[in-house]
């Protein structure tokens, strides 16, 4: 299909993602759920079983954890460094101070 103004006008109109569940069909599947849960003979479960039950339950009740660390003390870098290699695989190695003085356009520069 090619993408052209009339194309454009219906991409992102149609959803891939369908139609979300009927809250009286969801009740239904909870209830479902429920049920088998309340049935099921936990003592006659396999150890592998009962720690596969408990992973699944565990990753659909349990939240996401995200890591977070608190950066303490940054210290601002002083000194760059950057090689620039020509035709024949000369590289020149440049180590420019960044101080109040430096410059992006003098980053080239000899020092």
């Amino acid at each position: 299909m090619k993408f052209n103004s009339e194309s454009g006008k219906n991409a992102g109109k149609l959803s891939k993602r369908g139609n979300a569940l009927p809250m009286e069909l969801r009740q239904g599947l909870y209830q479902l759920i429920d049920t088998i849960i309340n049935d099921l003979d936990y003592k006659g479960l396999t150890t592998s079983q009962r720690i596969k039950l408990l992973d699944v339950a565990l990753r659909h009740s349990l939240p996401r954890l995200s890591y977070q660390k608190t950066v303490e003390g940054f210290e601002q870098p002083v000194q760059i460094e950057f090689g620039v290699s020509d035709d024949e695989g000369n590289t020149k190695v440049y180590k420019p101070k960044l101080d109040e003085n430096f410059s992006f356009k003098d980053l080239l520069k000899d020092e």
